[in-house]
């Protein structure tokens, strides 16, 4: 049998183990909770910002010269995102990326040629 001291100590530890669990659970489902928001709210940001895209990329298509492509760049979005960033996206020269580029490379920096021995 047990001695009282044994007994009260091996009770503690159970309630101590129980409490430390119920802890523990109680984190995991916040964390769950936490970010199952925050991944939902960083898809919303992305499919806003594809819609954004598709309409001023219907814009860059229909441009013919590099001035109908800088208005297309100043044309306003209907949908701000990141309104309070610095980095908000409000109009479409925003959005340009890769896809669209800015401005035609430099021949002589980007010819897709491999650099000539001499010169490395």
């Amino acid at each position: 049998m047990m001695a009282p001291e044994e007994t009260r100590t091996a009770g503690m530890s159970k309630a101590i183990a129980v409490g430390s669990l119920i802890l523990a659970l109680g984190f995991g489902l916040w964390a769950w909770q936490f970010l199952n928001r925050a991944a939902d709210s960083g898809l919303d940001r992305l499919s806003r910002i594809d819609a954004m895209r598709a309409l001023c990329t219907a814009e860059w298509v229909k441009a013919r010269t590099e001035v109908d492509s800088m208005r297309v760049d100043r044309l306003a979005l209907p949908d701000t995102i990141d309104q309070g960033s610095e980095q908000a996206i409000d109009r479409c020269g925003d959005l340009r990326g890769e896809s669209v580029p800015n401005s035609l490379p430099n021949a002589r920096e980007m010819s897709g040629d491999p650099m000539p021995r001499g010169l490395r």
